[in-house]
C-alpha cells in the first residue's frame, strides 16, 4: 500500500480520504499540523470546506513548543476558529507516529486530517514517511492533504 498509495497521493491535486477500515460515524476530528506547507493547506482547506463544519476539531503539533511554532499553531487555530470550528490546539512531544496515534486513540477521533508527504521520495526513503505510518497505524480513516 505504501508506493502506491503515495503515488497516487503526490499526483492528486485534491485531497484523498484513505478508509482502510470499517466506517464509523465522525464526531470529532484531529489535525496533525507541524507547521508546514502542506498542513496549512489542510488547515485552510477545512476551514473552507463544510464537511466537517459542527464537529470538534482538535489540532496538535508533536515536538518542541517554540515561539515561532507557537505563533504558527494559534494561527492556524484562530483561522479555524473564525470558520466556525471548536478547537482544542496544542503540543505534545514524543515521535510524531507514536505521539498522534496515541492522541487519534485517546481523544477518540473519527477521522485523521494531516498534509501528506511533505518530504522528498529520498528522504522518505532513508527516513521514512509519517504519513504512511499513520495510515498503517491509525484505525480511523486519513484525509491526505497535498
Amino acid at each position: 500500500m505504501g508506493s502506491n498509495l503515495e503515488r497516487v497521493v503526490r499526483a492528486s491535486h485534491k485531497p484523498v480520504l484513505v478508509a482502510s477500515r470499517a466506517f464509523l460515524p465522525i464526531e470529532r476530528f484531529l489535525i496533525a499540523f507541524d507547521g508546514g506547507p502542506s498542513a496549512a493547506k489542510a488547515v485552510e482547506q477545512i476551514a473552507r470546506s463544510p464537511l466537517l463544519r459542527g464537529l470538534d476539531c482538535r489540532l496538535l503539533t508533536v515536538g518542541t513548543e517554540t515561539d515561532e511554532a507557537r505563533q504558527r499553531l494559534d494561527a492556524a487555530a484562530d483561522r479555524l476558529r473564525h470558520a466556525g470550528f471548536t478547537v482544542e490546539a496544542g503540543f505534545e512531544a514524543g515521535l510524531p507516529d507514536d505521539t498522534i496515534a496515541r492522541a487519534v486513540e485517546q481523544g477518540g477521533a473519527g477521522l485523521l486530517v494531516m498534509g501528506a508527504y511533505g518530504h522528498s521520495r529520498i528522504r522518505s526513503l532513508i527516513v521514512g514517511s509519517t504519513t504512511t505510518a499513520m495510515v498503517r497505524s491509525c484505525r480511523i480513516p486519513v484525509l491526505l492533504i497535498r
